[in-house]
């Protein structure tokens, strides 16, 4: 399919502390980081806050969370082969107000060849249909990547251009208890709605490239110069 989803992979002491080390984040690093590493739906209202970048550049609570040896094995068997991490992820939809994520491929993003990357996303609150639950598109990994153009969403700034009813057709809502993971690899098709709820929808995500894969320099300036611009549209530099 493309993803799989996993049950009660954190306990509740392990949710626990993980709730508290994004609360500890969210006081103490965000209010020095730049604006490339910290995005908000309206940037004057800090409840909006909706997405943190590189949370293991910053802070050493998250990279030894990450770099435990039970997700780089579980990593190394799903893309059979040594992994790396590239970066441990914050994602919010603010309650009432979060916006939907565009249909993409994160090996748009990533531009690696080859195209071999695994994201864990682990549910902090409960994740739903109401709230904005993630919804994959099944066996859609199989194929190449897609042609993607400018989103204008912040933090997701690349869309599918020919997404469509085939790819509604056979989805699968990932409906996500507190500490559950969903695991996609970087070609499957993923997207969610908004969140029209009073709750918030908080997963922290893992990043992880095969150790083999390599950056297109090329593919990547190009991915660099839309992400630039429409960041400086909205005034971030």
């Amino acid at each position: 399919d493309g993803f799989v989803h996993m049950e009660s992979c954190l306990s509740q002491e392990e949710l626990g502390m993980a709730q508290r080390q994004i609360e500890r984040y969210k006081r103490d690093i965000v209010p020095v980081l730049k604006s490339t590493e910290a995005f908000y739906e309206d940037h004057s209202r800090p409840s909006s806050l909706k997405q943190l970048q590189r949370m293991d550049q910053h802070d050493e609570w998250f990279s030894q969370f990450a770099l435990q040896t039970r997700w780089l094995e579980l990593a190394e068997q799903m893309l059979r082969q040594k992994v790396v991490l590239n970066g441990v992820e914050w994602f919010n939809k603010p309650k009432l107000s979060g916006k939907p994520t565009p249909p993409h491929q994160d090996g748009f993003y990533f531009c690696l060849k080859p195209d071999e990357a695994v994201t864990f996303w682990f549910a902090i609150d409960s994740a739903d249909e109401e709230n904005g639950c993630l919804r994959y598109a099944r066996g859609s990994h199989l194929g190449g990547i897609r042609p993607h153009g400018c989103s204008q969403i912040l933090g997701f700034s690349q869309t599918i251009l020919d997404f469509g009813d085939d790819d509604h057709a056979d989805a699968y809502a990932a409906l996500m208890s507190p500490g559950d993971m969903v695991a996609h690899h970087s070609r499957t098709i993923h997207w969610a709605d908004g969140n029209s709820s009073k709750r918030t929808r908080q997963s922290l995500a893992l990043v992880f490239f095969s150790e083999s894969a390599q950056r297109d320099k090329e593919a990547f300036g190009r991915y660099q110069d839309s992400v630039n611009q429409q960041h400086g549209e909205n005034g971030i530099r």
